[in-house]
């Protein structure tokens, strides 16, 4: 039975973050990365963490719609933002709703470590966000958008196929369309951004006949 997750199936990884800058250790290039299970893995089975997690990711990406409102870098980004942010507070009281039935905890004290070691890698986040500059604002935050997108979806999955309780799953089996809907839409607005232009050659006067 799946019980784990790695934490790099549900945490974004901007190209921005300094931990993408650090340069390698000597003596361990070509080698793979050690990893920390003990800090890196959601336990799928226990109820609290997944809720825990999942309600941390919300609040994170709230704070990146209110950062997107703040800089209003075009209209297209805040129409995709608004729209987020309906079914963001729909996805919040679902799963505060889930936290309350099942007496589940979500102030920041009464996190679990793995959740609060979430919690900080996503501010991380916003706070890279923020210090962006505005050429490289909009494509930085579609991409991080995009990223926890994907990874909440395979986090869904996971928890649809490897949790034995039923109302969690219930839960994100209900939540993963709206999650689906804006990958899919914040993909349409990278493939905007990020597709070249072509300039306009200036056409060549007519040489003259020899």
């Amino acid at each position: 039975m799946l019980t784990k997750i790695s934490a790099g199936l549900l945490i974004s990884t901007l190209s921005l973050t300094a931990q993408a800058a650090q340069p390698s250790q000597p003596g361990t290039e070509g080698q793979t990365p050690i990893q920390e299970p003990s800090k890196g893995t959601v336990e799928i089975e226990n109820a609290t963490e997944v809720i825990q997690v999942l309600h941390v990711g919300t609040e994170s990406e709230k704070k990146i719609i209110e950062l997107v409102q703040a800089r209003n870098p075009d209209a297209s980004l805040q129409q995709f933002i608004e729209a987020l942010s309906q079914d963001l507070d729909a996805v919040d009281q679902k799963l505060e709703e889930l936290a309350a039935s099942k007496s589940v905890g979500l102030a920041p004290e009464q996190l679990t470590e793995y959740a609060k070691t979430i919690e900080a890698e996503f501010a991380q986040e916003v706070q890279t966000l923020t210090q962006a500059a505005d050429a490289e604002f909009r494509v930085a935050v579609i991409k991080a958008i995009i990223s926890r997108h994907e990874k909440a979806i395979v986090l869904y999955n996971q928890v649809e196929q490897g949790s034995p309780d039923e109302a969690v799953k219930a839960a994100v089996v209900e939540i993963r369309p709206l999650a689906q809907k804006h990958l899919e839409a914040a993909q349409q607005l990278q493939t905007q951004t990020t597709e070249p232009s072509v300039p306009t050659q200036p056409s060549q006067p007519s040489q003259p006949a020899e």
